[in-house]
């Protein structure tokens, strides 16, 4: 792990004037992250809350204490608020910057923001990101009795929602991994910081339907990916695209759950025959079962074992 700790990001991480401890750091981290939750509850628990009233189907659910069935009316909820809660996950990049500048007094360079190449490591990991999840979506076809079937796209939908989720991405790479991981490196070892924000990142999710221990063990070795895919590339551009372009085409593309939430607008429908949950993921998505596994290890361990080593400039960018 030590090639990955010469880039400099992490340089200019240990330039900040306030270096909490490792404890400290994940009790303001959790502070962070509710300020965001609750920031986005207000944004988009409003008009929630407004739709939710004028809907007779939630509505009738809550009326008959069904509210397993009050959820499943929620997600089949319109559109428009399934895209405002992605796109107002831009507070999950605007509040890291805010603590990282105002209270730890580090630089925009050091959170993985280089001033050049980002265009093409932004490239490189969208591309990524989508040869990851249609390679997890074959092995599930294969193995797991997933069939895709195109259907009539709703594209004018799917291009807002690929918007959305290039917000989303990036808001949580830059919560998790340009705030979190690095900040933590100024106090553990690379190894460590690593880890510990991989499975908070996982359990970030320990909400969401479907989860099982398999879809902690991928999100977290998912986190794992994008933390070493950072301090390879020594920005954050391309695990944001990576991040991104994963979640949409799991939803938009592919069109299987995305952690657990429902399937979206997308250009192919998913019918399952017969196969086994432990390879598709069942309920929760791809990202539930093996093939997620076995497409993510692989990943880490191009990562891991390519030759390279972490770029040594703001200008260097390495995939």
């Amino acid at each position: 792990m030590e090639k990955f700790s010469r880039g400099e990001m992490l340089t200019e991480a240990k330039l900040s004037r306030h270096k909490p401890h490792p404890l400290v750091q994940i009790l303001i981290f959790i502070l962070v992250l509710f300020a965001v939750q609750m920031a986005v509850g207000i944004v988009v628990g409003i008009p929630m809350v407004v739709w939710m009233l004028r809907d007779g189907s939630v509505m009738a659910a809550f009326a008959s204490g069904s509210f397993s069935a009050a959820m499943q009316a929620y997600e089949n909820g319109p559109d428009w608020l399934t895209l405002l809660s992605l796109y107002v996950t831009a507070l999950e990049i605007i509040f890291p910057i805010v603590y990282c500048r105002s209270i730890e007094g580090r630089s925009l360079r050091s959170m993985g923001f280089s001033r050049r190449g980002g265009f093409l490591s932004y490239v490189k990991g969208f591309a990524l990101g989508a040869l990851m999840l249609c390679a997890a979506a074959g092995i599930a076809s294969l193995l797991g009795g997933m069939r895709f079937t195109v259907q009539a796209p709703q594209y004018a939908l799917i291009a807002l929602y690929l918007g959305g989720y290039l917000i989303q991405g990036a808001g949580e790479e830059v919560l998790i991994r340009g705030y979190f991981m690095v900040s933590l490196t100024n106090r553990i070892s690379v190894a460590a910081a690593a880890a510990v924000s991989s499975v908070m990142f996982s359990l970030m999710h320990i909400l969401n339907p479907g989860f099982t221990v398999l879809a902690f063990i991928n999100i977290a070795l998912f986190g794992a990916l994008m933390g070493l895919f950072i301090l390879r590339s020594d920005n954050i551009w391309g695990a944001c695209a990576l991040h991104s372009a994963w979640n949409f085409f799991q939803g938009n593309v592919v069109g299987v759950n995305v952690s657990g939430t429902a399937a979206q607008p997308s250009i192919f429908a998913v019918t399952t025959a017969g196969g086994s949950t432990i390879i598709n993921g069942g309920g929760f998505g791809l990202e539930g079962g093996l093939a997620a596994t076995a497409v993510l290890l692989a990943a880490l361990a191009l990562v891991l074992f390519l030759p390279g080593k972490a770029a040594s400039s703001p200008d260097a960018v390495q995939a």
